[in-house]
C-alpha cells in the first residue's frame, strides 16, 4: 500500500477518538438533563479514553489464548446501529470476481470487549473476509486493542481474529489444517474455538486465529524484518506479481523480490532448477504443497491460488510460504474449477516443478510419507469427535468431514466416497483421470474499461407447484431478453427450492427457470440463493456471496450444460411471502438488481 494508507490510518484513529470522546462528553452535558435535584461533580477524567490501563489484560489468567482444549468466551457491546452498518459491509460477487479487484476498506467502529470475563473499553471492530466468508448473519471480525491505547495487548496479543466458519458448520476444518502444518514443520498461525457474542446475541462458535503480523514472524523466522505479502488470488508473474498486497515495509514498496522470482520461472527447466533455489526454499515449498493437497484444502496457493502469505526472511535471503484461511480444507472438490484435484498445481511453481521428473517425484514421495507418519485417520476422528463435544455442534455437520477422513459408503454403491487416503493412493500411481490446471493469465489488465452490466427485474411466484412470472434483463448484444417461468414450466418445474446445509448459517436457493418465447423459446437459468434466517418476508440487499444472484444460459456444450452470463452486483431481493413447513418451495418475490457480465466462456 502507499504511505497514504498510514495516513488514513491515522486520521480514521483521531476521528472514531473523537467521535468516543464526543459520545461521552455529550453524556456529561446531559446529566441532570430534565431532573431535579442534586448533581454530582464529576471529574473531566471520567470521559477520556483511558491512558493507564495495565499493558497486558489478562495477564493473570493462567491459560494460552490459542489453548486448542478450551472454547474463548467473547462478549462485544457496541452501538446497535454500527453493528447493523458492520453487518451490511462486503463486497460484491461481481467485484470480488473481476480480475481488475479494487481496495475495499471494511469501516473500524468502537466496541468494549469482554474476554473470559475480562472487560476491554474502547477496542476497535471491523468486520472481515473477502468473499465466501462473508455473511451479514455471522459476520468474521477483527478486534484491534491497541488502536486507541497505545501498546496495549490482551495475554499479549494486540488484536483478534474471529472467523465465522461460514464454509464449515463443523468448526474443525482451520485449526485441524493448521496443526498438520505445524506437525509438518511447517510456519502456520496458532488456533482454537471462541463463542461470540453481540449485543447480547450470540453468534455461535467462530474460530480465533493469530494473525500473522510481526510478532508471528519472529516467533517462527527469528526475523520480523523482511518483506511479507497476503494472496488473494495472486501469483508470480509478470503483472500478476501486483496482486500480491505487501503487508510489512510498505513505505519503501520495494517489489523486486518478486519480480526475481517472477524471472525465474520464465526461465527452461534446467536454468529454472538451477535458480529457482537461490530464491525460494524448494524443498519446504514442496512439503508445503503436500499438506495443502493432504488436507484437501482447494481454496488454497496450489488450488485457488489464494489464501496464502509469503515472506521473504532476512535471514536466509528465501521466499516461504504461510497458510491461512484454511475453512476450505479437507473438503477435496474445487467447484469452480473441476478436475483440478487431488494432486493441486494451480499456480506457476507447482505447475513447472510438476512437470519436472525429480520434483514431481519429490512432490509424491513426500505425500507418502505425511500419509504414513500424520495422516492417522483414527487420531483425526478423535479431534472432530472432541471438537464436536466443545461445541455442542449437531452431528449432521460432521458427516462431510467424516467421509473425508475415512471414506463412507461401500464401492458401487450409490454415494460411495473414497477416503483421502484412497484417492490420494490412486492420483500419485497414475490412475485418476488427467488434471485440468487453471492458472491465472500472465496479461496486462484492462482496469479502465469496466465490465458490461445489464439491470435485471424479475417478477415470480410459486404456489402449490404453479409457477409464474418472469425474469427480464439485456443481453450482450443488447437485445431484452424476458424469460417466461410458465412457458419452461411445460418441461421442467421452473421454480426449484432447496437448502444448502454445508455452509453456516445454510442457504436457501431458489432456482428458475425460464423460456423467451420472443427468441425461440431459448431457456435461461437464475440462482437466487439468500442466507436461510433472511429468507423472511421483506427486502434483502445484495451481499457478498451469501444473498446474490447468478445469471445462466443453457449451453449443452458447456460443463453442467449451462453457461455463466452475469454475476449480481447491486440490487434487492424483495420477498413478499413465503410457504410454511409444508409448502416451502411456495414464495412470492422481486428483484431489482445490477449484474455485471463475465468474460465470454467465463
Amino acid at each position: 500500500m502507499s504511505s497514504s494508507y498510514f495516513i488514513n490510518k491515522q486520521t480514521k484513529k483521531q476521528i472514531i477518538t473523537k467521535q468516543v470522546l464526543a459520545i461521552f462528553m455529550l453524556s456529561y452535558l446531559c446529566v441532570g438533563c430534565g431532573t431535579s435535584g442534586s448533581t454530582t461533580d464529576t471529574d473531566k477524567s471520567d470521559f477520556d479514553v483511558p491512558i493507564d490501563e495495565p499493558i497486558n489484560l489478562g495477564a493473570g489468567t493462567s491459560y494460552d489464548l490459542f489453548d486448542p482444549q478450551r472454547v474463548v468466551d467473547v462478549k462485544i457491546q457496541m452501538s446497535a446501529a454500527d453493528f447493523t452498518n458492520l453487518r451490511a459491509e462486503g463486497r460484491t460477487l461481481a467485484s470480488a470476481s473481476s480480475e481488475c479487484l479494487e481496495d475495499y476498506e471494511f469501516t473500524d467502529f468502537v466496541a468494549t470487549v469482554t474476554i473470559d470475563g475480562v472487560s476491554i473499553p474502547y477496542v476497535e471492530i471491523r468486520k472481515k473476509g473477502f468473499l465466501g466468508s462473508i455473511s451479514r448473519i455471522r459476520p468474521s471480525l477483527k478486534l484491534d486493542f491497541n488502536t486507541f491505547v497505545d501498546d496495549r495487548t490482551y495475554n499479549k496479543m494486540s488484536r483478534m481474529t474471529l472467523n465465522n466458519d461460514r464454509q464449515d458448520p463443523s468448526h474443525t476444518h482451520q485449526c485441524m489444517a493448521y496443526d498438520m502444518f505445524r506437525k509438518a514443520g511447517l510456519a502456520a498461525p496458532r488456533c482454537n474455538l471462541a463463542r461470540v457474542t453481540v449485543n447480547g446475541e450470540e453468534l455461535g462458535i467462530y474460530t480465533n486465529v493469530e494473525n500473522i503480523k510481526k510478532p508471528f514472524l519472529e516467533r517462527n523466522f527469528s526475523n520480523k524484518g523482511g518483506n511479507l505479502y497476503e494472496a488473494q488470488i495472486a501469483d508470480f508473474g509478470v503483472y500478476t506479481n501486483d496482486k500480491f498486497e505487501k503487508k510489512t515495509n510498505k513505505s519503501e514498496n520495494d517489489r523486486t523480490d518478486l519480480a526475481q522470482v517472477s524471472n525465474a520461472l520464465a526461465l527452461d527447466d534446467e536454468t529454472l532448477v538451477a535458480t529457482l533455489g537461490k530464491l525460494i526454499d524448494v524443498d519446504e515449498f514442496i512439503r508445503y504443497w503436500a499438506v495443502e493437497t493432504l488436507t484437501g484444502q482447494w481454496d488454497s496457493a496450489t488450488g485457488n491460488a489464494n489464501n496464502y502469505y509469503i515472506y521473504k526472511n532476512p535471514d536466509d535471503g528465501l521466499f516461504h510460504y504461510i497458510p491461512w484461511g484454511a475453512d476450505a480444507a479437507f473438503t477435496g472438490v474445487n467447484i469452480f474449477k473441476p478436475n483440478t484435484g487431488p494432486l493441486y498445481r494451480n499456480i506457476n511453481i507447482a505447475s513447472r516443478l510438476y512437470a519436472i521428473e525429480q520434483y514431481k517425484t519429490q512432490y509424491h514421495s513426500t505425500l507418502n510419507e505425511l500419509m504414513t507418519t500424520h495422516w492417522n485417520e483414527q487420531a483425526l476422528l478423535v479431534e472432530v469427535d472432541r471438537i464436536k463435544q466443545i461445541t455442542a455442534t449437531p452431528e449432521s455437520a460432521y458427516t462431510n468431514m467424516r467421509a473425508f477422513i475415512s471414506g463412507s459408503g461401500t464401492v458401487g454403491q450409490e454415494g460411495y466416497i473414497r477416503s483421502q487416503r484412497e484417492l490420494l493412493t490412486s492420483a500419485i500411481a497414475g490412475l485418476e483421470p488427467e488434471q485440468t490446471e487453471y492458472p491465472i493469465n500472465d496479461e496486462a489488465l484492462d482496469c479502465i474499461t469496466s465490465a458490461p452490466t445489464t439491470n435485471l427485474t424479475a417478477t415470480v411466484q410459486s404456489d402449490e407447484g404453479t409457477d409464474t412470472g418472469t425474469f427480464t434483463f439485456t443481453n450482450l448484444e443488447g437485445q431484452s431478453v424476458t424469460a417466461s417461468l410458465f412457458y419452461a414450466s411445460f418441461e421442467v418445474d421452473a421454480l426449484q427450492y432447496s437448502v444448502a446445509d454445508f455452509t453456516s448459517p445454510s442457504v436457501v436457493s431458489l432456482l428458475l427457470i425460464g423460456a423467451d418465447a420472443n427468441d425461440a423459446f431459448k431457456p435461461y437459468v437464475l440462482q437466487v440463493f439468500i442466507e436461510a434466517p433472511d429468507y423472511v418476508e421483506g427486502d434483502h440487499a445484495l451481499h457478498g456471496f451469501a444473498t446474490n444472484l447468478l445469471l445462466f444460459e443453457v449451453d449443452e456444450s458447456a460443463m453442467g450444460g449451462v453457461r455463466s452470463i452475469a454475476l449480481g452486483s447491486t440490487g434487492t431481493i424483495t420477498i413478499n411471502s413465503i410457504g410454511d413447513l409444508g409448502s416451502e418451495g411456495d414464495v412470492s418475490m422481486s428483484i431489482d438488481a445490477a449484474l455485471a457480465f463475465v468474460p465470454q466462456g467465463g
